[in-house]
């Protein structure tokens, strides 16, 4: 996919996440796109892109979602290097492959956002409502994301862009 059209995705994906999920009440605990974009990025894009890709998405999500500077970036950069190795081990064409790594790293981005969200104001605070929120997550991560992985990818194989030599 030409870069270009990579950074306008990152500007939807994070205007839709930022302002249409809090919109529509159903959307508040779905799916989360942009974990879903990162995951595509640390599976199918080279390092150099995927990373300056991760670098642009965490930084706006950092800046427009109103959370501690930095969070998003670092939960997203850890998401993306630590999929790359799974990349030479793991036939990405199966369907319970990419839920078991989306799985993985919805449950890592709410376990990071739980702990920086427990230390920032020096308390623990364990609600049902929180389990069912991460629960709900999983479910849509489940059965969207890998639809979504493949969308991504088959956008970026259709698109025909191709890098000019060095």
């Amino acid at each position: 996919m030409n870069p270009v059209l990579h950074i306008v995705l990152v500007l939807f994906l994070v205007v839709f996440q930022t302002t249409v999920y809090d919109l529509v009440p159903v959307l508040t605990h779905g799916v989360d796109i942009v974990v879903i974009y990162v995951v595509y990025a640390g599976l199918y894009l080279p390092s150099r892109v995927g990373v300056g890709l991760i670098l642009l998405l965490g930084g706006l999500m950092d800046s427009t979602s109103g959370g501690p500077f930095g969070l998003y970036l670092t939960i997203y950069l850890w998401i993306m290097l630590g999929l790359k190795p799974f990349v030479a081990i793991l036939n990405l064409k199966n369907i319970y492959t990419l839920q078991m790594l989306l799985c993985g790293a919805v449950v890592f981005e709410n376990l990071i956002l739980f702990t920086g969200t427990a230390l920032l104001k020096h308390e623990i605070i364990i609600s049902s409502d929180t389990f069912r929120g991460i629960l709900y997550q999983l479910f849509w991560t489940i059965i969207l994301g890998p639809f979504l992985i493949r969308f991504f990818h088959r956008v970026e194989t259709r698109s025909g862009y191709r890098p000019l030599p060095q």
